[in-house]
C-alpha cells in the first residue's frame, strides 16, 4: 500500500515539475516582449464578420514610445491605408490626409498587432500547452486580457521554438473575431 502512494505521489510530482517548466518558460516570453523597444511586423490578418470574413496583408511597425503604424498591403481596394494607435488614440492615413478616428476601443485590423504584443507582454496567462500547427511543435498560450473599452478578449498565440509568434486568434464572447497568421517578425 505505501509503495502505491509512494508511486502517486511521485506521479505527481513529475506532472507538477513538467507545469514548473511551462510557467517558467511563459514567464521568461513574458518578459522578453516586455523588453521589446520596436519591432516590424508582417501579417495576414483575417477579420471574422457574422456574414463574411475580410482578409488583409499588413505591416506593422511598432515602437514602444511612439505607439504603432499598420499598413493595409492587401487587397488592392483598401491598400495603402493606414492606421497609426498611440496609447487610446487611432489616427487613419490615407492617400496623405489624416483624420482622427477617436480612441481604440475594439480589436480590428489596425491594432491586433499592437494589441498581441500587448497580451503577450502583460496579459493574465490563462492556459498553456503544445500543440502542432501546421507540422510545428508550438507553445499555444491563451492570455486574458481587457480592451481599452473594458470588454474582456482572449488572445491566444501559438509561438514557435524561438518563442516568436506564428499564429493568433483573438475572441470576445467566445467568439473568434479576428485572427492572424505571423509571415514575419524582426525586432530592431
Amino acid at each position: 500500500m505505501k509503495k502505491i502512494g509512494l508511486i502517486g505521489i511521485l506521479f505527481l510530482l513529475t506532472l507538477l515539475c513538467g507545469c514548473q517548466k511551462e510557467n517558467t518558460r511563459t514567464d521568461t516570453l513574458q518578459r522578453q516582449y516586455q523588453a521589446i523597444e520596436s519591432l516590424q511586423i508582417s501579417a495576414e490578418v483575417v477579420c471574422h464578420l457574422s456574414a463574411e470574413n475580410r482578409p488583409f496583408s499588413v505591416e506593422c511597425s511598432y515602437n514602444k514610445d511612439k505607439g504603432a503604424t499598420t499598413s493595409i498591403t492587401a487587397p488592392e481596394e483598401v491598400k495603402g491605408i493606414s492606421a497609426t494607435v498611440s496609447d487610446d488614440d487611432l489616427t487613419v492615413t490615407y492617400d496623405g490626409l489624416i483624420l482622427s478616428a477617436g480612441t481604440v476601443g475594439e480589436i480590428c485590423p489596425a491594432n491586433c498587432l499592437p494589441y498581441l504584443l500587448h497580451a503577450v507582454a502583460d496579459g493574465y496567462v490563462l492556459e498553456w500547452g503544445q500543440e502542432t500547427l501546421e507540422g510545428e511543435d508550438c507553445l499555444r498560450i491563451a492570455f486574458d486580457t481587457t480592451s481599452n473599452s473594458g470588454d474582456k478578449i482572449l488572445c491566444t498565440v501559438w509561438f514557435d521554438a524561438d518563442n516568436v509568434p506564428a499564429y493568433a486568434e483573438f475572441a470576445q464572447n467566445d467568439t473568434v473575431i479576428l485572427t492572424a497568421r505571423i509571415l514575419s517578425i524582426q525586432a530592431k
